[in-house]
């Protein structure tokens, strides 16, 4: 279906449309084949005064490049202009498809400096027209095929670190409108009317801009806001945060494991002083990733959790190297390699096993030196070993991948204490990550390619039966990579190219999205005290030099402290 069509014949509404994002939002409708009312009181910057001129030539404008356009004058505010403007729309075009609310007024008053009206100029177009709005179009909607509000909220309003002195009213109107947005999208379910929110950033009137702004133009902003409006969009209760054509959508998302509103699943404190010692529990942003170490690796990989040293081991791929996380937070270097090191485990002695392009070897940790090989499993220089894992039985399992692509020329390799080696599967492109169940039954993995995860079922003698896919990543969020599992069953994926972590329930449900500062995670593993931290590896590996500017920390290791815990991975047994 051509991206036009979702609009041909529908019937828009749009306030504050005679400037700005506004007309932009109308001349987009319109050009792809939308009827349009646009409304406009025409004030100034500071909501003052109307000037019909402004409404007269956005309409003349639009009516000029042959666009089904009418126009309306009134206060919003007012539910009574609120329905006179529903009610034009239906006398002119017999419909009513699309409702977006984005007339909208700022102004800065201290606290102690508030007024009445002042605050109520903030809450009229900000919460009462929306309400009266939806009120008096919510009967024409429930007939369209798809109906469909969007609201405007601000960064200003939701993110305090963007947020200004003076701004308490106009806070109050923009945060009012997700909460109006979270109940009237609840409300439209049965009806299918989807209600969804955008919070732009643009150079307009509100920005005291009179001219064409070099950045941050409105026009950048629009996209978005067509695609919350058309039939393409089935998602509702959304925030999509829309400046200088880059998109995020967000929402307010529950916690894990919460039973509401009998059990938050937190912290636990029965009285003022419990809540005062574990404030720094009770306030933790779990989910927010925090750098642990500027490492800068090209392509880092494979963390492993050794509990006895409270050390964390990981690799840089194409470096050729193996190293440690001390407790002092700093970085060392255990082993340097001219070959490529994909992957690293832990043995019940306290050494590492890891590969070495098709290798693999133990190298004693205290003499920082290799004492085993087994044979390269590959003659050709292209194929190396990837991520990889112990199972329950302490054999280690990783995953050969040709990087001159080849088609599914890549299986999963397991190696025992003699490091003999036995292909347990094949007919994979990209092997990739490898974690066990709690109980040992299953093995998950993952090839990239494919973009999915499986789950099979793993016998004791190291052999998988019943493969079946347990998850399949979306693709606008880049390849799975590597993954960690937790005590609930739940499995966090990295996604490479894709900017975030995922992690799907014991059933492949998606349940959580974590956004990183960096484009490229790779893997992760839970540790640190009570396996409660889930450590992240990171690469800058084919990054270009304007990639690089923008993400200078690629490549540096990350962290989060997730609601549930991870469980421990298996060692080797030497």
């Amino acid at each position: 279906m051509p991206i036009t069509d979702p609009f041909k014949n529908k019937v828009a509404i749009i306030t504050g449309a005679a400037q700005g994002l506004g007309l932009a939002y109308a001349m987009a409708l319109a050009e792809r084949g939308a009827r349009v009312v646009i409304s406009d009181l025409g004030t100034d910057r500071a909501g003052q005064g109307e000037d019909p001129s402004a409404l007269a030539q956005a309409l003349a404008a639009l009516q000029a490049k042959g666009y089904n356009a009418i126009a309306h004058a009134g206060q919003l505010e007012d539910e009574r202009a609120c329905q006179q403007l529903i009610e034009l729309a239906i006398a002119q075009f017999g419909a009513l498809d699309i409702l977006i609310h984005n007339a909208g007024w700022v102004d800065y008053q201290g606290i102690e400096a508030q007024e009445e009206a002042f605050l109520q100029r903030a809450l009229g177009i900000s919460v009462h027209a929306p309400v009266w709005l939806a009120k008096h179009a919510w009967k024409y909607l429930k007939h369209s095929a798809a109906p469909r509000v969007v609201l405007t909220t601000s960064d200003r309003a939701m993110y305090q670190r963007y947020s200004q002195p003076g701004l308490v009213a106009y806070s109050a109107g923009k945060m009012a409108q997700v909460g109006i947005m979270n109940a009237l999208s609840m409300e439209g379910m049965e009806h299918g009317i989807l209600v969804n929110a955008i919070s732009p950033v643009a150079k307009t009137r509100m920005w005291g801009v009179t001219q064409a702004p070099e950045e941050l133009k409105p026009e950048w902003v629009t996209p978005g806001l067509l695609y919350l409006a058309s039939s393409l969009c089935r998602d509702t209760g959304y925030i999509l945060r829309a400046s200088n054509g880059q998109f995020t959508a967000t929402r307010f998302t529950e916690n894990s494991g919460v039973s509401y509103p009998r059990d938050l699943a937190r912290v636990q404190a029965g009285n003022f002083k419990e809540v005062a010692e574990r404030w720094s529990r009770i306030k933790e942003c779990h989910y927010v990733p925090v750098k642990v170490a500027n490492t800068r690796a090209d392509l880092g990989e494979s963390p492993v959790w050794d509990a006895r040293s409270g050390a964390l081991y990981f690799v840089d791929i194409t470096d050729g190297r193996i190293n440690r996380l001390n407790l002092d937070g700093e970085v060392e270097s255990l082993y340097e390699s001219a070959a490529r090191i994909g992957a690293l485990a832990l043995t019940d002695q306290g050494n590492l096993i890891f590969t070495e392009d098709s290798s693999v070897a133990i190298l004693d940790v205290n003499a920082r030196k290799v004492r085993q090989y087994s044979v390269p499993v590959h003659p050709r220089s292209t194929y190396r070993f990837n991520d990889g894992a112990c199972d329950p039985q302490g054999r280690f399992v990783s995953g050969l991948m040709d990087e001159a692509p080849s088609g599914k020329t890549g299986a999963l390799f397991r190696f025992d204490a003699e490091l003999s080696d036995q292909v347990i599967h094949d007919g994979m492109a990209l092997p990739n990550g490898l974690a066990w169940s709690e109980d040992g039954h299953s093995v998950f993995f993952v090839d990239s390619v494919a973009r999915a995860i499986y789950r099979a079922e793993y016998l004791p003698e190291g052999r998988l039966t019943e493969v079946t896919l347990f998850a399949e990543t979306p693709a606008e969020l880049g390849r799975p990579d590597g993954i960690a599992l937790d005590r609930e069953g739940g499995l966090w994926v990295c996604q490479f190219n894709g900017s975030c972590l995922l992690r799907y329930d014991r059933h492949g449900h998606l349940t959580d999205q974590v956004v990183m500062p960096v484009t490229r995670p790779t893997s992760c593993c839970f540790g640190g005290e009570g396996m409660t931290t889930l450590y992240i590896t990171t690469a800058r590996f084919g990054m270009n030099a304007v990639e690089l500017r923008h993400y200078p920390d690629a490549g540096d290791l990350y962290a989060i402290r997730p609601e549930i815990g991870g469980i421990a991975r298996h060692a080797f047994k030497e």
